[in-house]
């Protein structure tokens, strides 16, 4: 429920939050991910912590997002392919800390939906990725806070990142999927008001 009357807006036929900058809530935003195993099943995961900035303009469609997230806060509830994916056969954790995603567009979907247009970097390496965003609604909460939140999916190729241990065994198998689908959750506060 919108306790706030102008925290939002209808834009596009869709509720909207109003124009400010939302900092990312570390404490109630995830990303998470999944990759074929054995070919009959997944892994899935995700990365517990989190930073970064909603700069919503008064265009919606030219906004920005920024995202910051620690490759060594992944969690996959198994201590040693956690060890693993943080070791240099894949996230190498020590020497690439963050990875982050910086928007470069914006564009509205029928049905009410976004395409979130930006770049992902990974392990050192900088790729165009693109996420399939839902807006999810607004409120204040109850210390006064203004809290939106926002769903977002993307598939990237891990192999266009560097990550290519386990892509082929000996045997011709594929024991790790290439294919890495990615589900973000976020709420995201707001810290500033635009001028009107």
């Amino acid at each position: 429920m919108i306790k706030s009357p102008d925290a939002s807006r209808v834009l596009y036929g869709n509720l909207l939050p109003a124009p400010g900058e939302y900092g990312v809530d570390p404490v109630h935003s995830f990303v998470e991910f999944s990759v074929q195993h054995a070919v009959v099943g997944q892994v899935r995961g995700r990365f517990d912590s989190i930073s970064g900035m909603v700069r919503v303009a008064d265009d919606p469609l030219l906004s920005s997002i920024e995202v910051h997230v620690d490759t060594a806060s992944l969690s996959t509830h198994h201590k040693g392919r956690d060890e693993d994916l943080r070791s240099q056969r894949f996230f190498d954790v020590e020497k690439f800390p963050k990875m982050s995603y910086l928007s470069t567009g914006i564009r509205s979907e029928p049905g009410g939906r976004f395409t979130v247009d930006g770049n992902l970097t990974l392990r050192g390496t900088t790729r165009p990725l693109s996420l399939a965003a839902d807006f999810t609604g607004i409120i204040e909460d109850q210390w006064g806070n203004i809290r939106a939140g926002f769903q977002a999916t993307a598939s990237l190729n891990r192999k266009d990142f560097g990550l290519t241990a386990e892509l082929d065994r000996e045997t011709g198998g594929l024991l790790v999927g290439k294919d890495v689908h990615i589900r973000i959750a976020a709420e995201v506060l707001l810290k500033s008001k635009v001028s009107p």
